[in-house]
C-alpha cells in the first residue's frame, strides 16, 4: 500500500514558533488518517497541505472502470471527491487534544471520525471527555452544532480494521493512559510513553516508528542532571531508549517526535546524533516534512 507520513506537529506540551504540539498523518490514495489534534493540525490550512484533503488523482472514479472504493463527498460540494478521514487520539492531555477545535476549519461539512482511547484503557467514557471540551464555554459550539460530522468511534485494545486497513491499538504507560497506534506495516506511531519493551514488539517490521524522545539520555550519567532523567522517566522516553526499541524491532526508519519545548535546537541535534549510533535510521524531521513509505 502506497502511503506518505507527514508530522504537522513535532513538538510537545508548548507550540513554539518553530515546532507545532502533536498532530501526524498518514495519507493513502482514499483515506487520511490523522494521529492526534495537537496545535500541529492547524497547518493543514496552509496551501502547501491542502492537497491531503482531497481524493488522490489515481482513485477518482473513472468512467470507464469501478474505483477500488467509493471516494468520500464533501456535503457542501457533492460532486468534490475527497479523502475519508479517521483520527486517533493517543490520550486526552490538552497538547494533544487542542486542534479537536480546529476542524470546522478544514473539514467543514465532512465526515470526521473520531477513534479515542475506549474507557477501558482510560477509565473516562470518551464522548463525555469529548463534549467535555467542545462546549461553551470552551468553544463556541456545542460538538452537535459543529458545521461537520463528528462520529465518535472508540477504539478497544487489539485488532481493528478500519476502511480497509488493518490499526492495531496498544495501552502505553503514561500520567493517563495513552495508545499507540500500528498501521499495517507502514506505521507504528508511540507518542507520551515511558520505554517500554512492548513497543519493540508492537512495532516489530514497519516501515516508520514515529517515537516521542522527551530527552536525550545523558542525563542519567550526570549526578547533576540525574534528577532530571528520573523525572522524565516515569511518563516519557530518552532518544537513546528510542533509537534501542528501534534497533530491537528492526524497523526501516525512526522518527523522534514530542520534543522537548523548553530545549534548543543544538541539545535536539545532540539528541539526533546520540540516537544514530545506535539506531542509524534516526530523523528528527521539521514541522512539514513527509516521509514515503
Amino acid at each position: 500500500m502506497a502511503a506518505e507520513f507527514t508530522i504537522l506537529g513535532t513538538g510537545g506540551w508548548i507550540p513554539t514558533t518553530r515546532r507545532e504540539t502533536t498532530c501526524a498523518i498518514l495519507s493513502m490514495p482514499d483515506l487520511l488518517f490523522i494521529f492526534d489534534a495537537g496545535t500541529g493540525l492547524a497547518r493543514l490550512l496552509e496551501d502547501r497541505f491542502r492537497p491531503l484533503l482531497e481524493l488522490s488523482p489515481e482513485r477518482t472514479p473513472d468512467p470507464a472502470g469501478e474505483p477500488s472504493r467509493e471516494p468520500a463527498r464533501t456535503k457542501s460540494s457533492a460532486s468534490t471527491p475527497s479523502r475519508e478521514v479517521h483520527l486517533f487520539l493517543s490520550h486526552y492531555h490538552l497538547d494533544h487534544i487542542a486542534g479537536l477545535v480546529y476542524l470546522p476549519a478544514m473539514f467543514k461539512g465532512r465526515t470526521v471520525y473520531l477513534h479515542p482511547p475506549a474507557a477501558s484503557i482510560t477509565g473516562y467514557d470518551p464522548q463525555e471527555i469529548i463534549s467535555g471540551i467542545i462546549r461553551k464555554p470552551y468553544n463556541p459550539q456545542s460538538i452537535d452544532d459543529m458545521p461537520l460530522d463528528l462520529i465518535i468511534k472508540p477504539l478497544e485494545e487489539g485488532e481493528h480494521v478500519i476502511a480497509g486497513a488493518d490499526v492495531r491499538v496498544r495501552k502505553q504507560i503514561h500520567a493517563d493512559p495513552s495508545v499507540a497506534y500500528r498501521i499495517e506495516d507502514l506505521l507504528a506511531f508511540a507518542t507520551d510513553t515511558a520505554d517500554d519493551p512492548g513497543t519493540a514488539e508492537f512495532a516489530r517490521g514497519v516501515r516508520l516508528l514515529a517515537h516521542e524522545a522527551w530527552i536525550d539520555g545523558i542525563e542519567e550519567d550526570d549526578p547533576a542532571t540525574e534528577r532530571i532523567a528520573r523525572e522524565a522517566y516515569v511518563a516519557h522516553t530518552s532518544a537513546r531508549q528510542a533509537a534501542a526499541r528501534a534497533a530491537e524491532a528492526g524497523v526501516e526508519k525512526l522518527a523522534l517526535m514530542h520534543l522537548n519545548p523548553l530545549r534548543g535546537a543544538e541539545y535536539h541535534e545532540r539528541m539526533l546524533v546520540a540516537a544514530q549510533k545506535i539506531f542509524p535510521g534516526t530523523v528528527i524531521l521539521e514541522d512539514g516534512e513527509t516521509v514515503e513509505l
